[in-house]
């Protein structure tokens, strides 16, 4: 009997880790935005980039509906693509570093290691003249390393609300049904703008929420 309690305890112990792991709106490892204060707005977010095919049709559409992102670069793109930051900023929208290589091996990094990588990025957002203050982890996955690291670079974490799963191999329309049941006002989307059509799906979103239209 005490074997099976000591089992279930293990069970529930790695079933909360892996919830607060795997979800930012949890609150566990780190302090997140995960929802906009200001609920008559949304907030469209873009991982991985910057692309040089799609960001700028990205860029693009959201002028045409004056609407200001978060772009989360990989500073290792950002490297090989600066005028796209450039372009960014300039544009009103916000650089916040999706650490400077992306790599799913981050979650076993050490704190020293972590930090050593989000210091790699942040050296090359300053060399190109962005200053970042708001930080993604890749896949959106956190533990108590990340949670440190984004603390002692005095970062703020940001998730979401909405995820589109962008990233799938299926429809656009697909994509856009899913966020538009998720959708309402404060919510914070994830897409990614290395994504071919992430242009229109961004419009597609935009379209609807602002004024009501589906096509």
């Amino acid at each position: 009997m005490i074997v099976l309690i000591i089992v279930l305890a293990v069970i529930v112990w790695l079933a909360i880790l892996f919830y607060g792991s795997a979800y930012m709106s949890s609150q566990m490892f780190v302090k997140a935005i995960t929802r906009l204060e200001d609920k008559t707005n949304i907030l469209l977010t873009f991982d991985d980039g910057p692309h040089p095919q799609h960001t700028p049709l990205v860029l693009d559409v959201l002028r045409k509906y004056n609407h200001k992102a978060v772009f989360f670069c990989i500073a290792s793109e950002a490297e090989k693509y600066p005028e796209l930051i450039h372009r960014i900023v300039a544009e009103g929208h916000t650089i916040g570093s999706h650490t400077y290589q992306h790599s799913p091996r981050t979650i076993f990094y050490s704190k020293k290691r972590y930090l050593e990588e989000l210091r790699h990025a942040d050296e090359v957002f300053v060399k190109i003249g962005v200053k970042i203050e708001y930080f993604r982890p890749p896949l959106g996955v956190v533990n108590g390393t990340i949670g440190w690291a984004c603390r002692a670079m005095g970062y703020k974490a940001m998730g979401w609300s909405v995820r589109s799963f962008d990233t799938r191999d299926e429809s656009r329309d697909r994509v856009f049904q899913r966020v538009k049941r998720q959708l309402k006002g404060g919510s914070i989307v994830l897409l990614h703008d290395r994504m071919p059509e992430a242009d229109k799906l961004a419009e597609r979103i935009l379209r609807y929420y602002y004024h009501n239209e589906e096509q």
